[in-house]
């Protein structure tokens, strides 16, 4: 059994479709100007959204290595280096102290405590060698790599065996 609709048709004049699509074009506008507004009270309130950036070993690497002056330690033996004066440790306590005892006299006469900035000046200096004798940064990326062959071939070499025996 077929069932049969009945359509209806009803002729468009050529000013009614006109009029149609012109009023389809103005809500598109609408919807749109309002889709902005809303975008930039949303950006007003909690601020544009900020790219994020992704790093990868070599990017990561190139923007923790940025250092303010170059005369760092960088690959240098230790008779070349000399050592320090004093002690990693005992600068830091020597720093710890500095801020102890001057940081409110600096606050009452609003000024920079120094002292606590020269030690911390001294410790960037030791501390910031840059990737050591060894290099132990770009050892680090080209050891993953090589492991990540060897590891590689070695799974190679292991399929072709049970193939064959």
């Amino acid at each position: 059994m077929e069932i049969q609709e009945e359509h209806t048709t009803k002729e468009i004049s050529p000013d009614m479709l006109d009029e149609m699509e012109e009023m389809q074009q103005d809500k598109a506008q609408d919807s749109q100007e309002e889709s902005l507004l809303d975008q930039m009270e949303w950006q007003e309130a909690y601020g544009a959204p900020e790219e994020v950036k992704n790093h990868n070993q070599h990017t990561f690497l190139a923007d923790s290595l940025h250092f303010a002056s170059p005369e760092k330690v960088t690959f240098l033996d230790e008779w070349e280096l000399g050592r320090p004066l004093f002690n990693l440790r005992f600068l830091l306590d020597i720093e710890d102290i500095s801020h102890y005892y001057l940081d409110a006299i600096c606050k009452k006469y609003k000024l920079d405590n120094k002292i606590a900035g020269y030690f911390r000046d001294k410790i960037n200096n030791i501390s910031e060698s840059g990737m050591s004798k060894k290099g132990f940064v770009q050892n680090l990326n080209v050891t993953r790599k090589m492991e990540a062959t060897r590891q590689r071939i070695k799974n190679l070499n292991l399929q072709k065996k049970n193939r064959i025996g």
